[in-house]
């Protein structure tokens, strides 16, 4: 696993984070009040891959907004334990996509929250999705050799045939 993370570039592991936060993301009811704000934060970190006007200020916004109507917001509100797993995870892989863009622009002073995040996170997140029990080892294995294909085809079309 770290190998194949360590050579990854920095598209591919903003897709691995998206792959996996979809995947963890579906566990949520559409019925949830917090639903159609969770599913726009993901389609803005998937539309930041294609799009470079999209800033790492733009990402970071939908988990740490001023009016409260963020992810993080919505972790701290669920009440059912394995409901707020679902929104950290969520939350940890739109952080590192923030994190991620402001890198790519070499922004020396990030938002707090994101002064941890580093390459080596991955190995925390995804330690952590193998103690949850909403996706096994062997998928995020499997992710992780499918991106690790540099031949693989990470066009919108395709990628929707990783989702676990």
């Amino acid at each position: 696993m770290n190998n194949t993370w360590m050579v990854l570039d920095d598209v591919r592991k903003r897709v691995f984070y998206l792959i996996v936060a979809e995947k963890i993301f579906s566990f949520i009811n559409m019925n949830n009040s917090n639903y159609d704000e969770g599913r726009k934060a993901l389609d803005i970190c998937w539309e930041s891959l294609v799009d470079a006007k999209i800033t790492g200020d733009d990402i970071y916004l939908l988990i740490d907004s001023p009016v409260y109507k963020d992810i993080g917001e919505f972790a701290q509100q669920e009440e059912n334990p394995k409901k707020q797993e679902i929104w950290y995870i969520v939350l940890d892989a739109i952080a590192y996509i923030a994190w991620n863009l402001y890198r790519k622009r070499d922004v020396k002073f990030l938002p707090q929250a994101l002064e941890s995040i580093s390459e080596d996170s991955a190995f925390d997140f995804i330690r952590n999705l193998e103690e949850s029990s909403y996706i096994k080892k062997e998928d995020v294995n499997n992710v992780l050799e499918i991106l690790g294909d540099k031949n693989t085809d990470i066009s919108k079309g395709n990628i929707k045939y990783m989702l676990l």
